[in-house]
């Protein structure tokens, strides 16, 4: 059943949920949800529920009702993580039981749901409803996908303020799942993300109270602002997704997918992140500026409202872990294996790296492959995906000698003078045959 999440004062006071047919929300008496503030009115708003659908509709109330801050003269149609404004009060709508009959609910699994165009269909709706938001760079949209449906984790690495808070946000809307923000900053502690256990005196024991990691998709906003210390909290969930805390294991509910943003490291007050914890993502990628007809239409679509408003959840968790599923059963042709097995030992043998890929770096790079395919419903790796992921998945695992770096960008231009040393076609034809 839908309901409200009711936040006085900001503390969480109670829920209230939503019967079907009309509720009324004031102060008067025999109102369904009683707000007994100042700035309320006796019958401040009224919220309608029809099957599937909630309206609310201020009922000419003297300090107004507020949708995502936004004042309603008329009848609005509430989605999932809209919040409503009365007075003092925040009511946050939560309709995920709801998403999860209409999403899922009792139909039978579509023929095409068994193979990848199911997953080409979904990354597809996916795609559509984060290019809302996120404006010319499908690029970054679609390799945050190959990320998600591959189960694993992206690091974004650019300046502030060119979307790579809002990139996870889209995301996390557009699918009807647990989301977790975390904000690093110099004085957290890793209990602060894995979560910690508190003396229970009335039953003389410890409970644990789970971290914000403990959920299915989870923003670490700016982690190299974080220590060492907190940062190496986040290896065991990224690459076990489980947590120990006091000797005691705690599995993590699957999908778990990490977006990390992180600020150039020559910025003030950052940390570099180990290597061994970049290592962990399956991808780093920069969002970089957009070009000036692209940045007009980011004016143009936040004049009135923020686009994050207007974007619903299309998809649910048993949807991805399906997806997930289906992305391994992509053929890899002996060729293709061979062809990225044939970078990344170049990797180890160029001068300008401090040392090369890993084994894990291979896999990541075929496990993306797979799900690039399968998004653009092919049951197959063709050797051409292997050379548009190469540098996003290996790039951010291979230092550059100190000598180095006055030839070199940075690692990116490495990988993409390896790729032009192994002429692609030598590959194709093979693979053809």
């Amino acid at each position: 059943m839908p309901k409200f999440v009711i936040q006085e004062n900001y503390k969480l006071t109670g829920e209230y949920l939503i019967p079907e047919g009309e509720s009324v929300i004031g102060r008067g008496e025999g109102v369904a949800l009683l707000l007994d503030h100042a700035g309320v009115s006796r019958k401040h708003c009224r919220v309608l529920r029809k099957d599937r659908e909630v309206t609310i509709e201020d009922l000419g109330s003297r300090n107004g009702t507020f949708v995502n801050s936004l004042p309603i003269s008329a009848p609005v149609m509430l989605r999932h993580r809209d919040h409503i404004q009365i007075d003092d009060v925040l009511l946050l709508f939560d309709a995920l039981d709801l998403l999860d009959s209409d999403i899922t609910g009792e139909q039978e699994i579509r023929p095409e749901e068994n193979t990848v165009v199911f997953v080409q269909e979904l990354g597809q709706r996916l795609a559509t409803n984060m290019a809302k938001v996120i404006k010319g760079k499908n690029d970054i949209i679609q390799k945050i996908l190959v990320a998600l449906f591959s189960d694993g984790h992206v690091l974004m690495e650019d300046v502030p303020g060119v979307g790579k808070t809002k990139v996870a946000q889209a995301l996390s809307r557009s699918l009807s799942t647990d989301f977790k923000r975390i904000q690093f900053t110099p004085d957290m502690l890793p209990t602060d993300i894995t979560g910690i256990s508190v003396y229970d005196e009335s039953r003389k024991t410890f409970n644990f109270m789970p971290g914000p990691i403990f959920s299915n998709v989870v923003l670490a906003d700016e982690i190299n602002r974080g220590t060492p210390r907190v940062q190496s909290s986040l290896l065991e969930c990224m690459a076990e997704s489980m947590v120990t805390v006091d000797g005691n294991p705690h599995i993590l509910r699957k999908p778990f997918f990490v977006i990390a943003t992180q600020n150039p490291v020559d910025f003030h007050g950052t940390y570099p992140l180990p290597e061994a914890q970049l290592d962990r993502f399956l991808m780093r990628l920069s969002m970089g500026y957009p070009d000036h007809e692209t940045e007009k239409e980011i004016l143009s679509s936040q004049v009135t409202e923020n686009p994050l408003n207007s974007i619903q959840p299309i998809a649910d968790g048993s949807d991805i872990l399906r997806c997930q599923a289906l992305v391994r059963t992509v053929h890899v042709s002996e060729r293709v294996m061979d062809y990225i097995t044939t970078i990344v030992e170049e990797t180890r043998r160029h001068p300008a790296l401090a040392y090369g890929c890993s084994p894990r770096a291979s896999l990541a790079l075929m496990r993306a492959c797979q799900a690039l395919a399968a998004l653009n419903g092919r049951g197959h790796v063709l050797p051409r995906d292997v050379r548009d992921l190469a540098s996003s998945v290996l790039a951010h695992r291979i230092p550059l000698r100190l000598q180095a770096r006055a030839e070199w960008a940075s690692q990116n231009s490495v990988v993409d003078a390896i790729l032009e040393q192994l002429p692609l076609s030598r590959w194709e034809e093979e693979h053809n045959h």
